[in-house]
């Protein structure tokens, strides 16, 4: 699937979002809303993706997904384990952040430290493995009403997990972030052009992240989680429709860097650094780890993948030069 910019810009925005929450958690107490975007925007990406490799060639090659995800995410989380184990962070958290469980060490009370902040990379990743395989035997006629019903029983879910479970399962467990990743899969089966004039959704979601109300310490707090999904959808699609703000090139380029801007940025405001100079190194670190490490690591793993045929289909019977191919 061709790369959207608009997509790239607004990655930039849930990112600044996320980084004031942790600059300061008083003034924008909702900035954690940034979170949900990115998981409706990974769901939204995600299905389009499937579905469309799947509706071209009968099927996806699992290794090529698999191997792509795993070149997309380790190589970054990899280093700054690396250098958070080399400068004493416990084994114990780096092992959950490596091992991809994060999100449940930190409801069993593990102090993850520097590292906190990836229990959102155990969520995509349980979400990257699980989704491929249950969208494949969806058929594609029945894929809106089956995501749909999944999505709304992801919503309900949650909301019964508000009442029943404690707080921090509702913030970090998989199955209650669901919602937001299966609203963006719905989504993402859909056409987004009469989403066009939704672009008040955005103003709308970075004026209500400076609300009271939404913060942690309100009970309105797991219930906000709602709002932001339905905010999270609309900008979306929203974005989707490539609106030339969220297409300026600072904003993509910082959208490109931006896993990198998410991982690292935790650890200079968590070490007590200024937070200009915390935020200008997190910039630089990032930026780094992109061109030297996250980049060159894709880019191997699509050569690697380039010099075989994606699946025996391929190799046995040319595409067809339009249309899907009919699914049996």
């Amino acid at each position: 699937m061709q790369r959207v910019a608009a997509f790239d810009g607004l990655r930039t925005l849930a990112t600044a979002m996320v980084v004031a929450y942790h600059v300061d958690k008083d003034v924008v107490p909702a900035g954690y809303w940034g979170v949900v975007v990115f998981f409706v925007l990974s769901g939204y990406l995600l299905t389009r993706g499937l579905c469309a490799e799947f509706d071209d060639r009968g099927q996806v090659d699992l290794k090529r997904f698999y191997s792509k995800r795993a070149a997309r995410l380790l190589p970054g989380v990899g280093v700054l384990c690396l250098v958070l184990t080399l400068t004493g962070t416990a084994w114990a958290a780096v092992g959950s952040a490596l091992g991809s469980y994060a999100n449940y060490a930190r409801i069993d009370g593990l102090d993850l430290g520097l590292l906190t902040h990836t229990w959102f990379l155990a969520v995509l990743v349980h979400f990257y493995l699980a989704w491929p395989l249950l969208i494949a035997f969806v058929p594609t006629r029945r894929r809106v009403l089956v995501v749909g019903l999944l999505a709304l029983g992801a919503i309900g879910w949650r909301a019964i997990a508000i009442a029943v479970m404690s707080p921090g399962w509702v913030y970090n467990a998989t199955d209650t972030n669901s919602a937001a990743l299966l609203a963006g899969c719905f989504i993402g089966l859909g056409r987004s052009g009469r989403w066009r004039r939704s672009g008040w959704s955005i103003p709308v979601l970075l004026t209500l992240m400076f609300l009271p109300v939404f913060g942690e310490q309100s009970p309105a707090f797991a219930w906000g989680g709602f709002v932001a999904i339905a905010l999270g959808v609309l900008v979306v699609q929203h974005a989707a429709t490539s609106p030339r703000w969220l297409e300026v090139p600072l904003l993509t380029w910082l959208g490109t860097i931006s896993y990198g801007l998410y991982l690292w940025h935790y650890v200079f405001l968590r070490i007590g650094l200024p937070v200009p100079i915390a935020l200008g190194l997190t910039v630089a670190t990032a930026s780094a780890s992109w061109y030297l490490i996250e980049r060159p690591a894709q880019r191997a793993v699509s050569r690697i993948l380039a010099g075989r045929p994606s699946s025996r289909r391929t190799r046995t019977a040319p595409l067809p030069a339009r249309g899907p191919v009919a699914v049996r």
